[in-house]
């Protein structure tokens, strides 16, 4: 864990050098990381609405929850995850990991960790849906 104290001009740099290289500023900047929120069909987005088309009904969310971000949120954000990465690392650590980061093979690694993510996900989302609604009926027997 890192220092309590106030970070050096040095390990801010080095925090936001880590921001970029690791790909969380451009989620940041982007707001990218909300758009779980507005496909959650328990928020129920479009509640009321009958003169909806799909591409409204599929972005509409999604650009409001990045607007409202972006104008009120966004600083907050950005600070949170500046602080918290103040506190987790030590200013070598954030040199290793950031070398590691900005190199050819750390690229690689947060790419080739990004697609394994989404073709894990696609190809388990059968086998995921299967365990949750087994997990769904286990769960109402024992209580019922």
């Amino acid at each position: 864990m890192g220092s309590d104290e106030p970070p050096s001009a040095a390990k801010l740099k080095l925090i936001r050098r880590f921001m970029r290289a690791s790909g969380l500023q451009a989620r940041l900047d982007s707001g990218s990381f909300l758009e779980r929120y507005a496909l959650n069909p328990a928020l129920n987005w479009n509640e009321g609405r009958t003169n909806i088309n799909l591409l409204e009904a599929w972005t509409g969310p999604i650009e409001t929850l990045k607007t409202v971000y972006l104008e009120k949120y966004r600083p907050l954000y950005q600070e949170a995850y500046e602080q918290h990465l103040v506190c987790e690392f030590s200013e070598q650590e954030l040199q290793e990991i950031v070398a590691f980061l900005e190199a050819p093979v750390g690229q690689h690694y947060l790419e080739g960790t990004w697609r394994m993510e989404a073709y894990t996900h696609t190809n388990m989302e059968e086998d995921e849906e299967a365990l949750v609604r087994e997990a769904l009926n286990a769960y109402r027997s024992q209580r019922s």
